[in-house]
């Protein structure tokens, strides 16, 4: 995607596709070694305190979306998150809570997936708890991040005894239909992210000749 990768390319393309591999060297690794963004993806991204402070709808609300294609759309964030050191033999999908809990969660639909030339990005879907039981509005959320690859780098804070806290870049949208889900959770073949190519749905790019 040229006009994202090529810091010399005027502009870049509508609709915004960028590729799991652009978003990370692109935006959020120069946020966390300089604290500034390309001036071009400035207003594609906003710089937030906690991400999942509020339900998805209450935050897409208050930024603008980047366009996507065939009219969708999608909010990028950058966001610190607390980073829970890992409990030894613990096998719980990993979740975040939303505005310190209540019954709202973003729940994982999978593992951390390594991206081309560094870094990971995770899929989660939006659940709230109600009387009725548990519903799922349709929010998505993909999670970038690359601390674990630079022994620390993108740490902003330490939490006391829950972990560090690290700098991420969320991307939020909603599905155009509602999951096909089994009961566990797990997505259905066509919307599985270990079936996609990429977390984020942008074009991958082709590796240097």
């Amino acid at each position: 995607m040229a006009p994202l990768a090529d810091p010399a390319a005027e502009g870049f393309r509508i609709p915004f596709l960028p590729s799991d591999s652009d978003l990370l060297d692109c935006l959020l690794r120069p946020k966390i070694a300089s604290g500034r963004v390309d001036p071009r993806f400035a207003p594609l991204v906003h710089d937030v305190a906690d991400a999942f402070a509020l339900p998805p709808a209450q935050l897409a609300a208050a930024h603008a979306p980047a366009p996507g294609a065939g009219g969708a759309e999608a909010w990028y964030f950058f966001s610190v998150r607390p980073r829970a050191r890992a409990r030894a033999g613990s096998k719980r999908a990993a979740s975040r809570a939303v505005g310190g809990g209540g019954g709202k969660r973003w729940c994982s639909m999978g593992a951390k997936k390594a991206v081309e030339g560094g870094g990971y990005c995770q899929r989660f879907r939006y659940k709230e708890r109600t009387a009725a039981g548990v519903v799922a509005p349709r929010w998505m959320m993909v999670e970038y991040g690359v601390a674990q690859e630079h022994d620390g780098e993108g740490v902003a804070q330490e939490h006391g005894g829950e972990g560090v806290a690290e700098l991420v870049l969320c991307k939020i949208f909603r599905s155009p239909e509602p999951s096909r889900r089994s009961e566990s959770g797990s997505p259905s073949s066509s919307s599985s992210a270990s079936a996609s190519p990429s977390c984020s749905g942008g074009r991958k790019r082709k590796a240097a000749e």
